[in-house]
């Protein structure tokens, strides 16, 4: 592997916490904000592990809300970076609730988050190539590829 490559295995980031009572909404579930938090750490994490230094929220493309998140439930929130530009990572957060007594999990969110790496000044600085590995972390990369192409301004 390149000295200035990471493989897809490296660059994932993992947040997991109980929704507590102070992060509902009127109904009961977990608040969209608080959960755009999460979302937005769990990318970070992950873009911070693969720039190997500071990374910053450039956008918040889109996120898809399935299902509801009772307070109670242990949310989980999953990272990968899936493809990278010179500076830029594309980023997929999958979100996960579970009932911890049973064991039961589910997938509720899907979130596509792009992190751009910065210097000290807050400029921006190249990012290490991204390899993937496996055939679903080629088909994650072709798609993210595809997403990036299909966004750009005409």
């Amino acid at each position: 592997m390149p000295p200035d490559a990471r493989p897809m295995s490296h660059s994932v980031g993992t947040i997991t916490t109980f929704v507590m009572p102070h992060m509902q909404n009127i109904r009961g579930d977990l608040f969209g904000g608080d959960l755009m938090a999460l979302v937005d750490q769990a990318a970070a994490v992950a873009a911070i592990r693969h720039a190997g230094g500071a990374a910053v929220t450039a956008s918040i493309d889109r996120v898809d809300f399935r299902e509801r998140i009772p307070v109670g439930s242990l949310v989980t929130c999953e990272a990968t970076v899936d493809f990278v530009g010179n500076s830029s990572m594309d980023i997929t957060v999958e979100v996960y609730a579970e009932q911890v007594s049973t064991g039961v999990r589910r997938h509720t969110h899907t979130a596509h988050v792009v992190f751009v790496a910065i210097d000290d000044e807050g400029k921006p600085v190249r990012v290490p190539r991204l390899i993937p590995e496996t055939d679903e972390q080629h088909a994650r990369y072709a798609r993210a590829e595809a997403h990036r192409l299909s966004s750009r301004p005409a």
